[in-house]
């Protein structure tokens, strides 16, 4: 099915309101992050942007819609730093032998989870309450705001894995189960930083969600020599920049 290129947004009063839209949801997102999603009111929100109840309800036509939308935007979030980051992979192995290639997108795809549980702090906060969520916050009607923004996400991870198996970098599995077991292995891994005021070095989830990168790839086929080569270019693009990137522009910095 062709897709139909997005509509750009004019017109002085359009853009006002697509500005408000933003603030809303950023605010939002702050309130979910600090005290969690059951504090999200529509009522709380209102207080906060310094706004008519009646005016929120006019962006967000329920509560469950509000927390639906909350979570897609730290998704789509998440997914954009990591589109930012795939461009500067695929230069750097663009004359790589294949299977390094392929295991180089996959570690890139890790390590940017790994590094955006600091860039951002707030986003991965949510993803975790929506994994979490035990009380359905998010109401299932609702879900269907967020759902596309995870599985466009979670597809991304689930192509590299189809390519890794197909040159041979990997043995034969199912792409999207090994997708779920990575993404989920790591996101629990790094919950452990939660509790690293206790034992900084044994408690931290960075460095074993990094081990367990490794380990599964190895477990699925992945040779130490292409693991090795594909930290390697990574490592050259942390040295210019940050690999989970702010969507802001942020000045690069030169590779020794």
């Amino acid at each position: 099915m062709v897709q139909q290129a997005a509509v750009p947004v004019t017109g002085k009063r359009a853009l006002n309101r697509l500005s408000r839209h933003r603030d809303y949801l950023q605010t939002a997102l702050q309130i979910a992050t600090q005290d969690g999603l059951e504090a999200l009111t529509m009522q709380r929100l209102a207080a906060e942007v310094d706004a008519a109840i009646g005016t929120v309800y006019t962006y967000f036509p329920s509560k469950g819609a509000l927390l639906a939308e909350v979570q897609r935007e730290a998704i789509d979030r998440l997914l954009g730093s990591y589109l930012l980051l795939r461009p500067d992979v695929e230069a750097r192995v663009a004359d790589a032998d294949p299977s390094v290639a392929a295991i180089a997108h996959l570690v890139a795809f890790a390590r940017f989870w790994i590094e955006s549980m600091d860039t951002f702090p707030m986003e991965q906060h949510l993803l975790q309450q929506l994994m979490s969520d035990t009380r359905r916050a998010v109401p299932d009607d609702e879900l269907s705001r967020v759902l596309p923004a995870i599985l466009r996400l979670l597809d991304l991870a689930r192509d590299r894995f189809e390519v890794a198996a197909q040159v041979g970098a990997l043995r034969p599995g199912e792409a999207m189960d090994r997708t779920l077991t990575f993404a989920s292995a790591l996101s629990g891994l790094l919950q452990l930083d939660k509790l690293n005021r206790w034992d900084n070095d044994l408690l931290d989830g960075g460095r074993l969600a990094l081990a367990l990168v490794d380990d599964l790839l190895v477990a699925w086929g992945a040779t130490a020599d292409a693991l090795t080569a594909s930290h390697s270019v990574l490592d050259a693009i942390a040295r210019q920049h940050p690999l989970a990137r702010s969507l802001t522009p942020e000045p690069s910095k030169t590779e020794p």
